[in-house]
Formats: structure tokens, sequence, C-alpha cells
């Protein structure tokens, strides 16, 4: 199901591919794919603008898998998701830890563009 599900998104058909993840994870909650199905169940919501839905699939995988491979992308994606609901302080937070927690790293030099893209837009 997760497959399947994986080649919804690719195909750009996002709504099946939100309830293929949605039916890996009700099958599978435990599973060894079940933080990336939470990341692109997010991803799903996200490039559909439903950044309310996305925000709770990115948090969920935080609490459930912290130490997961997908946990940088997803708070980078949390952060996102809360500046396009308009609360670019707490993303601006968010964004700031992805830089910390996780320096070198793809998700880090993207929260810093965005970030300086932020600053640059507040001057």
């Amino acid at each position: 199901s997760y497959d399947t599900a994986f080649a919804a998104l690719r195909a750009g058909d996002y709504v099946a591919s939100a309830r293929g993840f949605q039916a890996y994870l009700r099958d599978y909650p435990d599973g060894a794919l079940a933080p990336n199905a939470w990341y692109w169940l997010g991803e799903s919501y996200y490039v559909t603008q439903n950044y309310p839905m996305a925000l709770q699939s990115f948090d969920t995988l935080l609490q459930r898998f912290p130490t997961s491979t997908k946990a940088p992308d997803a708070l980078l994606k949390r952060g996102f998701s809360q500046i396009e609901l308009g609360q670019t302080g707490p993303g601006t937070a968010t964004l700031n830890r992805v830089v910390n927690e996780f320096p070198g790293s793809d998700a880090a030099r993207l929260a810093t563009s965005r970030l300086r893209t932020l600053s640059l837009q507040s001057r």
C-alpha cells in the first residue's frame, strides 16, 4: 500500500496519495515506513495548500519518530507550513531550530534560504 501511495504522489494524484498513506498508517502505524508515510502524507497536503493538515502530519512524525531520518525535513516543512498559515514568528523559530539541530543538512540549507527571504521581505 505504501508503494501505491508513493506512486500516486509521484504521478501528482495527491488525493489518492493521501488516502494511500492514511491507509498504510492505519494498517501499519509502527511499520518501518511509518515515518516516511507521515512525511509524504504531509507533503501531499502541503502541495495542495492544505497547510493545517500538513502541519498536523509533520507534527505527528516529529512526536512519534523524533530520530527518524525524515525528522529534519519534517521540521523544515513544519516551519514552512506555519509561515504559510501566517504564523511567521513560530515558523521562523522552527526554521531556526532546523538550522541549529541539523547543521550542514539540506534541510538547514533550505531553512537558511527561507529565513533570508523572510528577512528581506520584512525590510
